[in-house]
């Protein structure tokens, strides 16, 4: 997984998280096909249960625990255990620390010209004033198209950002945010998460909070300069979740964040190597 991937995907799964509900002492299992830009499919299984939640997929799972502000990311492959943990602050400053540390190397392995050139560069870019952000015009609106899935009726919407469409959404009324995520937590945690240089998200709007308030979305199209991405929800199971299952399995090594991306990136390339055999 690429450095600001996994940042991206964290996020992304804390909105995930925004789309479901529980009832008291009850939780739910969702699961989910993924088809990204380029067409590659791939299940993903999300537990939601008093303030906690667990994404589990092929590339890394992720445990957000809302009351304790922390964050558990854990290698997929048993034959390592080994995972990383902190706060979304840490998170942050660790993936900043992990960039610089790849500039620097990158750095080493160019000739004396090609470091001037890049320091230049850099310095070029920070001698540019920032243009002042303009404010972004949300709208979401909604369509006469319905559709049944996973099993429940759905209708659809379209989120538009400066009149360009950006996402369309299957929302069911039946299953409604109710008490089981404190949304105000959730909602500092991924702005802790963001940093206040990240680019003003649609996500994040009182257009789209309002409609995430609607119900559930079990099938969304992401349009973007890179393609379009679908996420189609297949299952979803409302179940009495145990707490073993929001904790980091016994016998598991914690490392750096570091360490965690460097192992990442090299089972990927591992199994890009096997894929071309």
């Amino acid at each position: 997984m690429k450095l600001m991937d996994m940042k991206a995907k964290v996020i992304l799964s804390l909105f995930i998280v925004l789309f479901l509900t529980s009832q008291a002492f009850a939780g739910w299992m969702v699961e989910s096909v993924n088809r990204d830009t380029n067409g590659e499919e791939t299940t993903e299984i999300l537990y939601v249960q008093k303030n906690k939640m667990k994404s589990v997929g092929p590339e890394m799972i992720m445990i957000t625990d809302l009351d304790k502000n922390l964050l558990y990311i854990v290698n997929p492959k048993p034959e390592f255990k080994i995972y990383w943990s902190g706060t979304p602050e840490e998170m942050r400053k660790g993936i900043e620390e992990m960039t610089k540390q790849m500039e620097e190397a990158y750095l080493k392995n160019m000739s004396p010209e090609q470091r001037e050139q890049y320091k230049q560069y850099k310095e070029s870019m920070k001698e540019k004033p920032k243009e002042p952000a303009t404010k972004k015009k949300f709208e979401v609106k909604k369509t006469s198209e319905k559709a049944i899935v996973a099993g429940y009726p759905t209708r659809k919407y379209q989120v538009w950002v400066n009149g360009e469409l950006k996402e369309e959404l299957w929302i069911s009324s039946k299953i409604k945010i109710k008490d089981e995520i404190d949304l105000n937590k959730l909602e500092k945690f991924k702005e802790a998460m963001s940093g206040p240089e990240e680019e003003e998200s649609y996500e994040s709007s009182p257009e789209y909070m309002a409609l995430m308030e609607q119900g559930i979305p079990l099938k969304s199209i992401n349009y973007s300069n890179q393609g379009n991405s679908v996420n189609e929800v297949k299952k979803v199971e409302k179940r009495k979740i145990p707490d073993s299952e929001f904790k980091v399995p016994k016998g598991y090594k914690k490392i750096s964040l570091l360490e965690l991306h460097q192992l990442q990136e090299m089972m990927e390339q591992k199994e890009e190597e096997e894929e071309e055999e």
